[in-house]
């Protein structure tokens, strides 16, 4: 079995091009082998049976999510009759981060642990401003991706003439951020501290990851320090000095009031180069929170409990996606039995090949979900599929509206 470190579990095949893919070759490179028409009827039937059994095991698990969000949810438009406290909401947040957590894994998310964060989110993003995170505003925060990918972005430098030149950036293909802030001088006095809030993101620059999390301040360089500072301290002193001079060489009113006056505009000279120098790196920030919004418009995929429906899609579909493969190479090759290491690298290298899709095949989570359904039997060291008419048998028959209505995967079901 072979072990890949840029790889990861994730298949990008939609289960309904999947089963098309199986059945009849379609979108294959190379090597499109269909399964006989009758053999196609009977496998579309498994595949129909599979889709209805994993539905319903997501929409028992959707409420359960539901039920432990809407206590905190902060688009909740429905009363509220029982509101909870103390350890009771402690331990409502602890089962939602759980729940949470558990359907990120099966959506084949990897969480991002603070000092990966902290690594990630070192030095100076895109637009040259480098954040402060103060994560002493969150009670609680979790941050899951998916595809650790290099993506492409288009800046202007000023030593380059601002010409526009596209530039490699790391990036997540996917980013999910969960969070509950907590009272905090940064968030301000109208902060939310009593909701979870949740975002998911697509094709996040690395760099970026601190530009979506509340309570982020810009960071000043020592240079921007000192064209801010430098010249208003410069001006305080030599307005300081000026007054001393005159009182101890003039000692009258009228000679320290002429002193003072020019003073006054020396002073005035200093703090407005000082105030310029501030100025343009407010004008800088207001500049990055244009593009920052910009961009993010076109980033921010859904938001809190819109985040439940997407994940449950993709970890419903994603428990398919192994099930159906496993099951489909076992059952083409009837005649031996295949260890779970030999039956990983036939899917791996078979959707590589017909297909040009890398991924790193979950062997061991296919396999147990075969034989919680009992389409797979244990064969000394290694396993063999359970014929395809008692396979459609052991998973159960169809609910009314999938015999009335037709397939999900676009044909009509043949009984």
């Amino acid at each position: 079995m072979a072990t890949y470190l840029d790889r990861e579990h994730f298949i990008p095949l939609r289960v309904t091009d999947l089963v098309e893919f199986l059945a009849m070759g379609k979108g294959a490179r190379v090597d499109p082998n269909p399964l006989a028409p009758e053999v196609q009827a009977a496998f579309r039937r498994l595949a129909d049976r599979l889709i209805d059994h994993y539905h319903h095991e997501f929409h028992a698990r959707f409420r359960r999510i539901a039920d432990a969000y809407a206590p905190f949810d902060p688009d909740r438009d429905t009363l509220a009759i029982e509101r909870l406290s103390g350890e009771d909401q402690d331990r409502a947040i602890t089962l939602l981060f759980d729940e949470i957590k558990g359907l990120l894994e099966k959506a084949n998310y990897k969480q991002l642990t603070r000092d990966e964060a902290q690594r990630v989110m070192q030095g100076a993003s895109l637009w040259g401003l480098d954040l402060d995170v103060d994560w002493s505003v969150f009670d609680h925060i979790e941050i899951f991706y998916r595809g650790d990918t290099v993506g492409v972005r288009s800046i202007r430098r000023w030593w380059k003439l601002w010409k526009k030149e596209d530039v490699a950036v790391p990036e997540f293909n996917r980013l999910v951020v969960i969070l509950k802030q907590k009272p905090h001088k940064r968030l301000g006095k109208a902060a939310d501290t009593r909701s979870v809030f949740m975002k998911i993101f697509k094709d996040m620059p690395k760099p970026d990851l601190e530009m979506i999390l509340p309570g982020t301040r810009i960071k000043l360089t020592k240079l921007d320090h000192g064209l801010i500072f430098y010249p208003l301290m410069s001006g305080v002193a030599l307005l300081t000095y000026k007054l001393l001079a005159d009182l101890f060489e003039f000692g009258d009113i009228f000679s320290i009031a002429g002193g003072i006056s020019l003073s006054w505009s020396l002073a005035g000279l200093f703090a407005g180069y000082g105030y310029r120098s501030y100025a343009s790196y407010a004008n800088k920030k207001t500049a990055y929170t244009l593009q920052l919004t910009q961009s993010l418009y076109y980033q921010v995929i859904d938001s809190n409990a819109g985040v439940f429906f997407r994940l449950l899609d993709e970890a419903e579909e994603q428990e398919m996606r192994e099930a159906l493969l496993a099951y489909y190479y076992l059952w083409r090759e009837p005649e031996r039995a295949q260890t779970a290491a030999a039956l990983d690298d036939l899917v791996e290298q078979d959707l590589e090949r017909r297909l040009g899709v890398k991924v790193d095949f979950e062997i061991s989570d296919a396999l147990e979900k075969l034989e919680a359904l009992k389409l797979v039997r244990s064969d000394g060291d290694g396993y063999r599929a359970m014929p395809i008419d008692a396979a459609v048998a052991a998973v159960g028959g169809y609910s009314v509206a999938a015999e009335s209505s037709p397939s999900r995967t676009g044909f009509q079901p043949v009984l």
